[in-house]
């Protein structure tokens, strides 16, 4: 949750809650009930309570982004601010090709798609040697792991 976002929600919960009374009823009988009636004094501690742990609450979250952001790596972040911009830049050229092709025949060997080259699409057999191939390499680490200790054991 950002910071702003939880500094908007302090900021509606600061504001004094309306009291659920329930009806709707005319002014002049809440005027006599507020009148005749006091509000227990456990009533009380139980709204401040809430309202308290709700407070808390935001607070921790607060806190939270807060060490979250202060922890952060500035490699995982210069990582994500290059992966942004390369999906801003491919969106960018989307559009810039839709534009380009706006009233063209997209079936004719002239069209802005026909000469665009060919990107390659989702591949069951390939992305399952992929799979396989990132498991044997963390089988191989495994092994080459297990391998140096035993060595380290047995000296």
């Amino acid at each position: 949750m950002s910071s702003k976002l939880v500094r908007k929600l302090l900021a509606q919960t600061a504001a004094p809650l309306p009291r659920g009374d329930g009806g709707g009823g005319s002014t002049q009988s809440k005027s006599r009930k507020r009148k005749g009636s006091n509000i227990s004094s456990s009533a009380a501690v139980q709204l401040l309570s809430k309202e308290e742990a709700m407070q808390e609450h935001v607070a921790s979250i607060l806190r939270l982004d807060g060490l979250v952001q202060h922890h952060s790596s500035a490699t995982a972040q210069k990582s994500f601010d290059r992966r942004s911009s390369e999906l801003k830049q491919q969106q960018k050229e989307r559009k810039r090709a839709k534009k380009q092709a706006a009233m063209s025949n997209s079936r004719g060997s002239g069209s802005a798609f026909a000469q665009k080259p060919h990107e390659k699409t989702y591949d069951k057999q390939q992305s399952k040697r992929q799979r396989e191939e990132g498991y044997f390499g963390d089988l191989a680490r495994a092994l080459r792991k297990a391998k140096k200790k035993n060595k380290k054991d047995e000296k």
